[in-house]
């Protein structure tokens, strides 16, 4: 995998492996547990996660093959592809955000539903991000609904960063929760 691409590719996989251990051990039973009756359990911010993670696998499998056919180029740069997110990572971790209904989780999603969910859409987003090795995919864009114009590289990243911001929100929900 091209260098550009695999440091995405590990930072998102850094970031699920995290989100993972966030709730390791914790009973399912409590997982599926709303911390408030307009908040989501652990097993809804996972579908929640899951939804974005496969609606973003799709998004870049379409515009790879779109730019393929296009004639794009290869990737000839090195340079690093995580600092280029960090202007829409302070925006996004002071932004207060509302989910799209295209994104919002079923109710009461079953915990090992939300978990073989999370997987396939993983899944998805490695075939993806496989498919766009090599390609010059820093010249892609599509335009986020709240962040304005990224790259692919960066929409990668971006999943990580999701995932990080709702691995806070596991932690503040498992502590509102009572055992």
């Amino acid at each position: 995998m091209h260098a550009r691409l695999a440091e995405a590719m590990d930072y998102v996989e850094e970031r699920r492996k995290e989100l993972l251990q966030s709730f390791e051990g914790v009973p399912g039973d409590r997982l599926c547990r709303r911390p408030s009756e307009e908040g989501w359990s652990v097993a809804e911010i996972l579908e929640h996660l899951r939804m974005v993670e496969a609606g973003v696998a799709r998004l870049i499998t379409k515009r790879v093959g779109q730019a393929r056919e296009a004639g794009l180029g290869e990737e000839r740069s090195t340079d690093p592809v995580l600092p280029t997110f960090d202007q829409h990572s302070v925006r996004l971790e002071s932004a207060v955000m509302q989910s799209p209904p295209t994104v919002v989780p079923r109710a009461n999603i079953d915990i090992n539903e939300a978990v073989d969910g999370l997987e396939s859409s993983r899944e998805a987003l490695r075939a993806a991000a496989v498919s766009a090795n090599g390609l010059s995919i820093g010249e892609i864009k599509h335009t986020h609904v709240i962040l304005g114009e990224l790259d692919l590289y960066q929409w990668l990243i971006f999943v990580g960063q999701h995932e990080g911001r709702h691995k806070r929100q596991i932690e503040r929900t498992l502590k509102s929760i009572p055992e």
